[in-house]
């Protein structure tokens, strides 16, 4: 009699552990699987958006780190349209959810840039190679609003 009880509460046991893999998704067996997904967004444990992976505007990657407020931190993807189409950026924001810090590619050679911008966001130092020559080159915004060359 003893052992029909514990053979019942072994085969009750196996029969829920079964049962939850085969009708439940764990976190551990979403993330081993290949899929097909239109977009990730990755919730804080409270319940906030930090995080978003997927196509933006027309169809390009994305990436996209926010912070408690729900404000951009940092982004990375491609430019979507217009002359940059296909050519990388890393932007960084600040508290306010201002654009502050840009590394992107521009110009027909898919040079580097980068452009640090003020709280207004403007451009103030743009350093980095040129988009068609690749000769290299550092501007940036004097105190009285003329972009200066300093390499030149």
């Amino acid at each position: 009699m003893k052992k029909t009880y514990i053979f019942m509460a072994l085969f009750g046991f196996l029969g829920g552990v079964f049962g939850s893999l085969l009708v439940s998704s764990t976190a551990l067996y979403a993330a081993s699987r290949d899929g097909n997904y239109r977009n990730v967004t990755v919730y804080n444990d409270q319940g906030k958006r930090v995080g978003f992976f997927g196509p933006y505007n027309q169809g390009g990657g994305f990436m996209f780190l926010f912070n408690e407020k729900g404000q951009t931190e940092i982004q990375m993807g491609a430019y979507a349209s217009g002359a940059e189409k296909g050519q990388t950026l890393i932007g960084m924001n600040d508290r306010s959810d201002h654009l502050r810090f840009l590394f992107r590619l521009h110009g027909s050679k898919d040079s580097p840039t980068l452009i640090m911008k003020d709280s207004r966001g403007q451009d103030r130092i743009v350093m980095g190679l040129d988009g068609q020559t690749e000769v290299p080159y550092f501007r940036y915004l004097n105190s009285s609003g003329v972009m200066k060359d300093l390499l030149r």
